[in-house]
């Protein structure tokens, strides 16, 4: 439950937790909530950033372990000489995150409906926003690649859900 600043009332984000066909766990949400266990990403090393026309790409634990970003983030050093946001379908494309690389995340913090912070070992915070126009971001964790197959299977999944996926009245919540 969160407070909403403008009216005092209380309120839950809701969310849909279910099995995907290999019995994997696959938590979707719509914003980010207390309903979302971040738990699982505490202690994930990041690896490398890829860029790509529609994402970022941050890999964690050796490309086992991926935060997709589709909209926005933002990132300030611990000692504010790094700060800066990105928007991929914006203006903004500044990108220094070499500071953060081959450094645990100790905390996930929501901030909002709309932010989750990553706080690395090193005290930089990583900011990722939802936006509740389209599915905006999600983590994946427990790569496993399956050569017979040809495809990677994940084990873990957080995400946000796309707008055709909501009832009405989450969308509405969503955008308010």
């Amino acid at each position: 439950m969160r407070d909403d600043k403008h009216t005092g009332s209380r309120y839950a984000y809701p969310t849909l937790l279910g099995c995907g066909k290999s019995g994997k766990t696959i938590k979707m949400a719509i914003g980010f909530s207390e309903h979302l266990d971040f738990g699982p990403i505490i202690g994930w090393e990041l690896y490398q950033v890829t860029i790509d026309k529609y994402h970022i790409m941050f890999w964690f634990e050796n490309e086992h372990a991926l935060l997709n970003i589709a909209d926005r983030f933002s990132f300030r050093s611990s000692d504010g000489v790094v700060d800066f946001s990105y928007e991929i379908y914006g203006n903004h494309k500044s990108l220094n995150v070499d500071r953060i690389l081959r450094t645990k995340v100790a905390e996930a913090r929501i901030v909002s409906k709309d932010r989750l912070n990553l706080v690395f070992d090193n005290g930089d915070v990583l900011s990722v926003y939802d936006n509740p126009e389209f599915r905006s971001w999600w983590f994946l964790g427990g790569r496993q690649n399956d050569p017979v197959r040809q495809r990677t299977n994940w084990s873990f999944s957080i995400g946000d859900r796309d707008p055709e996926d909501l009832a009405e009245q989450e969308y509405q919540d969503r955008r308010a």
